[in-house]
């Protein structure tokens, strides 16, 4: 009987102790809404905000006047939100996507399947091929030019992306935020065909 009593005390506390921590974090939830902040950035707020916590933060966030930029692996929780995306791909490449999540993935769908057949195509082409051999030993004077202007340029090139990215994580508006997430997606782009073609030329490097 004294386990028994023991062991419902301990349930209850916990329980207790559970609904302390959910008053906790919707009290301060309210506390955040009540400023009434022009530039909210929520974190993952699904991880922790409980189901009636969490409609009365997705109502507030709908009707926000000011900018809101979302960090949420929630796609549910975005798509009811938000109205742009920007997409980490890796590699220092981000996506600027017009819409939310279920708009973003049937596109993601499409260009995923037409980039299988693509690279099943080329697989049977130069499966097809006969190889070629090297006849090429060595650089010529306007390819080590070129070499010697790459490496300055992906330099000056690795700045500028440093430089935006800060930028980007600094600016609080929303069409500077657009302005500069473009103009950083194309600098990445620039940044990498420029490494690509340096690689080239440096198998040739004697």
């Amino acid at each position: 009987m004294t386990k028994m009593l023991i062991a419902v005390s301990h349930s209850f506390a916990k329980c207790e102790e559970e609904k302390c921590r959910k008053q906790e974090r919707r009290l301060y939830l309210l506390t955040v809404l009540m400023a009434n902040p022009n530039f909210p950035v929520p974190d993952e707020p699904t991880n922790d905000l409980d189901i009636d916590t969490l409609q009365v933060l997705e109502d507030y966030l709908q009707v926000c006047d000011g900018c809101l930029v979302v960090v949420s692996h929630d796609r549910f929780f975005m798509n009811k939100v938000v109205d742009h995306l920007f997409v980490f791909e890796g590699q220092g490449k981000i996506r600027n996507f017009p819409g939310n999540y279920s708009p973003y993935r049937e596109k993601k769908k499409v260009e995923d399947k037409t980039t299988s057949r693509e690279l099943a195509a080329d697989k049977k082409q130069a499966s097809e091929a006969k190889p070629e051999k090297k006849e090429k030993t060595k650089l010529t004077y306007g390819e080590r030019l070129e070499f010697e202007k790459l490496e300055k340029s992906i330099e000056k090139l690795g700045e500028k992306k440093a430089e935006l990215a800060e930028k980007l994580s600094a600016t609080n508006d929303k069409e500077e935020l657009m302005k500069v997430s473009t103009e950083l997606e194309k600098v990445v782009k620039e940044c990498d065909a420029q490494s690509e073609r340096r690689m080239e030329l440096a198998e040739w490097m004697e």
